[in-house]
């Protein structure tokens, strides 16, 4: 099955909640309020997608950026079914390519995902902080 991995800067809201709804990161996501889940769309540097030859959407890579130094990989995300097929390592590679060779990538592993970035080559060199938002809807 031929997939394509493009830039996508108008994903729909809907198509974001049924791919990321099909992940364990979906939990992690307000996908219960579609308005808040847009503005997360509309305020990402980039939108990397992963379809089939159908157009079905099987995986998605969220970035913001400064375009000239580092990325930060918000979501990354690989319907079930389809995960283990090296779609999230050529989502992460599309992005790479895209932003050039002067841009790092950086994200926060999801708990139990920790294996799957050090399996495609990333380094686990840094600590992460946290502040909790006070509104998860």
């Amino acid at each position: 099955m031929p997939v394509t991995f493009a830039r996508e800067p108008d994903l729909t809201a809907a198509d974001y909640i049924a791919c990321v709804g099909s992940t364990t990161l979906g939990e992690m996501r307000p996908l219960g309020n579609p308005a808040r889940v847009q503005a997360m769309l509309d305020h990402s540097h980039l939108i990397v997608t992963a379809r089939d030859e159908d157009g079905t959407l099987l995986g998605l890579c969220r970035c913001i950026t400064d375009w000239a130094w580092v990325s930060y990989c918000i979501d990354l995300a690989v319907i079930e079914g389809q995960q283990g097929k090296g779609i999230g390592k050529s989502l992460l590679d599309t992005a790479a390519e895209i932003f050039g060779p002067g841009v790092s990538i950086v994200l926060l592993a999801a708990q139990g995902a920790e294996g799957f970035y050090r399996n495609i080559g990333m380094s686990d060199r840094m600590v992460g902080f946290f502040r909790e938002r006070t509104d998860r809807t």
